[in-house]
């Protein structure tokens, strides 16, 4: 946290430190995700789901950066003051790193809905259909698309002690985001 210069209290971390924070997120997402794959249907119901992953590896990747990035947009423009048109996308070539930005303040329950849209629709609930039917590809999917969503995981235990109607601005330089008005619940 540091404060900025018009004492605004600012939550960030740089897209390189959370992409390593992510990398090392697989360990808890494979031990909540695959393990329990494993146990109730068999692992190599999963390998052959990754050996499919793999094959379209590309094209999952891509079309699931879009849709979790549209994701991101469509849950801040619905609670934003001006809609979708105060949604950016891009990507920090740096790192290589897509990513979602909303230009109007929220209130931090209404951030945390955009923030989470892409983390549930497109990792938690194909693992959980995946768990329930024993889809192999479907676990793979969920625990790319969990994965996925580090930096989102990251943004969320950021916000995680907040009270939900303070409000917030999106850092547009960084992971994270301003405070702008604290409000209680």
């Amino acid at each position: 946290m540091d404060n900025t210069e018009n004492s605004a209290v600012e939550y960030t971390l740089s897209a390189g430190r959370a992409n390593l924070i992510a990398l090392f997120l697989i360990i808890p997402i494979l031990a909540l995700t695959l393990l329990p794959f494993s146990l109730i249907w068999d692992f190599e119901l999963a390998k052959a789901g990754y050996k499919i992953l793999l094959r379209y590896f590309w094209v999952i990747l891509l079309g699931g950066v879009v849709v979790h990035e549209s994701l991101h947009g469509i849950g801040w423009a619905i609670f934003a003051k001006s809609g979708f048109r105060s949604i950016r996308f891009g990507i920090i070539w740096k790192y290589i790193t897509p990513y979602c930005h909303c230009k109007d303040p929220l209130k931090v329950k209404h951030y945390m809905v955009g923030g989470a849209l892409p983390l549930v629709a497109m990792g938690i609930i194909p693992s959980i259909v995946a768990l329930m039917v024993g889809n192999g590809f479907l676990i793979c999917f969920g625990i790319l698309f969990i994965w996925a969503a580090g930096g989102d995981i990251i943004m969320l235990h950021m916000m995680n002690r907040l009270p939900l109607n303070t409000i917030v601005a999106d850092h547009p330089d960084k992971l994270g985001f301003y405070i702008v008005n604290e409000h209680n619940n």
